[in-house]
Formats: C-alpha cells, sequence, structure tokens
C-alpha cells in the first residue's frame, strides 16, 4: 500500500491506530467502502438541486437558457463565465449545444453560487421555492447557502479520494445533512433514496 499510494499518504491512517499496520490498512479500505457508499446521495442531492433551480430561473426569465437574461450585466459575470466555459467543452466535444446539455456540464459548484448573497435581490425570492418542503424557519438564504456548501466540501472530498474517517462534523451528519437539502426539494425523492441508499449500512458496521 505505502509503495502504491505514497507513505504520506497512508500515514494519516497509521497515526490514527498508534502505528499499527494492520488496523492502518483496514481504515483504509474502510474508507474507500464509505466513499462509494456516499456516491447515491450525492447524485441525488445535485441533480435533483440542478433541476429544481433550473425549473424556478425558467419561470423566472420566461426561458429555458435563462442565463441569457445575464450577458452584459458584471454582477453575474462569474456565473455567466461558467455557462461560457460549459458551451465551450460541448463544442471541443463537437456536441450538439441544447439546454440539457448545458445544464448536465455546469458544476455543482455553479448550482451553489447561485445562493451566495451577492444574488439574494434578484434570485433568492425565486429559488427559494425550489425547497416548498423546508420548514420556514429554516427557508432563509443563508441556511441553504450553508448546507449546500457543506455537502459541496464534502463532494470534493470524497472526489479528491480524501480520508472521511476524521470529519467534523462526522460523516453521518454530512450525510444525513445531504439527505435534509433534498428532503427539502421533494420528500418523495428522499424516499426514493432511502431504497437505494446503502450509506447508513456501511456506517453502522464499525470495524
Amino acid at each position: 500500500m505505502e509503495r502504491n499510494f505514497s507513505s504520506a499518504r497512508i500515514e494519516r491512517y497509521r497515526a490514527a491506530r498508534a502505528g499499527d499496520r494492520v488496523l492502518a490498512a483496514a481504515d483504509y479500505a474502510r474508507n474507500l467502502r464509505l466513499a462509494e457508499s456516499m456516491m447515491p446521495m450525492l447524485n441525488v442531492l445535485e441533480i435533483g438541486l440542478r433541476n429544481a433551480v433550473h425549473r424556478r430561473l425558467t419561470q423566472l426569465y420566461r426561458k429555458e437558457d435563462w442565463w441569457r437574461e445575464w450577458a452584459g450585466r458584471s454582477g453575474f459575470a462569474r456565473v455567466l463565465g461558467s455557462v461560457n466555459e460549459a458551451q465551450s467543452k460541448l463544442i471541443a466535444r463537437r456536441e450538439r449545444v441544447t439546454c440539457d446539455k448545458v445544464l448536465a456540464e455546469l458544476t455543482f459548484g455553479f448550482w451553489c453560487s447561485l445562493f451566495n448573497a451577492s444574488y439574494q435581490d434578484e434570485l433568492w425570492k425565486h429559488l427559494r421555492l425550489a425547497f416548498p418542503a423546508c420548514p420556514r424557519d429554516e427557508r432563509r438564504r443563508r441556511t441553504v447557502s450553508g448546507a449546500l456548501n457543506q455537502v459541496r466540501a464534502l463532494r470534493n472530498r470524497v472526489f479528491h479520494h480524501e480520508p472521511l474517517l476524521w470529519l467534523t462534523p462526522d460523516l453521518n451528519e454530512q450525510h444525513s445533512k445531504g439527505v435534509t437539502v433534498i428532503e427539502w426539494v421533494d420528500p418523495t425523492l428522499a424516499a426514493w433514496l432511502a431504497r437505494h441508499d446503502r450509506f447508513p449500512e456501511m456506517w453502522s458496521s464499525k470495524p
């Protein structure tokens, strides 16, 4: 493992086990399984959020390519740049530039950024409707943005193959936060996820 994954990478696990190499190797394997089990929640949240936001912005601007309404507006330059980059990637791959493909190409960070304070005046009163099941006392831009950015940080750790065993809050709490956001979008979607989500079982089977 040290030869293929590097000593520095394994050291975090070995230090947590007071130098015990066998337990460190077991923890590394457990980390792999936990990362795998996070995928259903992350998948459902990202795609569900994307489509919920798309519906609200389509209604707001009365067009599916709503990002065109941001052209020439300095306050939207950054997010519009992300859209342009997504379109350029499609063109480079010789794919048709359609609304559906642009939406799929946009990153999770893009969708999270739409809940930043700088867009509160124009977007929040419409985007809050993407969370119809969110309790009224929690349906505030700062609360939603904070939850989304917490999940985004977790997603990045999972996708970059980082240790998940020593997170604060712990992985179970962060998974629950993601499920909560999905429930805000649609409780029936969260119920569907529960039938395919192996994380609770994986988390409870501690070594």
